[in-house]
């Protein structure tokens, strides 16, 4: 019997060593992947791009972009160069591209931040967005992704990676309404 009790401690000891040094390679595997990270959805970023993504499906007329940077920089798929810079803009962008559509709706909505070992904070959106065109009364869906970067609890840039071509033909269904 005191065999088996000295063979199980022994091979505690061993497997808790084992453990040890197993936690340190992760810690210096972090430390050298600056890229590596955390991953919460639980944080105050996400819940407030959620929001602000409420706030964008239901018109709310209050919205005042209070997580936004007064130098936000907005970037869409289209250049390379920040389509939308400050606040100012983005607010009246937002307002008035909600207003292109009803039943505005993200579906499958994901939103998680990233703390990156460099120090970097990203907040990332996936969704499918669905509407109804107010001006073509066309419905649409778009599979969406943003990055969006955090400085100083602040967002300030933006980057949107999906097709916009639906979103243009409707601005453009818009401009031909207001022709008439």
């Amino acid at each position: 019997m005191k065999k088996i009790m000295l063979m199980m401690a022994v091979s505690l000891a061993l497997f808790s060593c084992g453990q040890k040094q197993g936690e340190t390679a992760k810690t210096a595997e972090a430390s050298a992947d600056s890229l590596g990270g955390t991953l919460t959805t639980l944080d105050e970023k996400t819940k407030a791009i959620q929001a602000q993504i409420k706030a964008y499906q239901t018109k709310d007329s209050t919205y005042k972009g209070e997580e936004l940077a007064e130098n936000i920089q907005v970037y869409y798929p289209s250049d390379t160069t920040a389509d939308l810079v400050g606040k100012k803009a983005y607010l009246a962008d937002f307002f008035s591209n909600q207003n292109l559509w009803e039943n505005s709706n993200f579906g499958s909505l994901r939103v998680a931040t990233l703390t990156l070992n460099n120090g970097e904070v990203w907040t990332n959106v996936w969704g499918i967005f669905t509407a109804k065109g107010k001006y073509s009364g066309k419905d649409i869906l778009i599979p969406v992704h943003q990055a969006l970067l955090w400085v100083n609890d602040k967002e300030t840039k933006e980057i949107h990676f999906y097709d916009t071509k639906l979103i243009m033909d409707e601005l453009a269904a818009k401009a031909a309404a207001e022709k008439k």
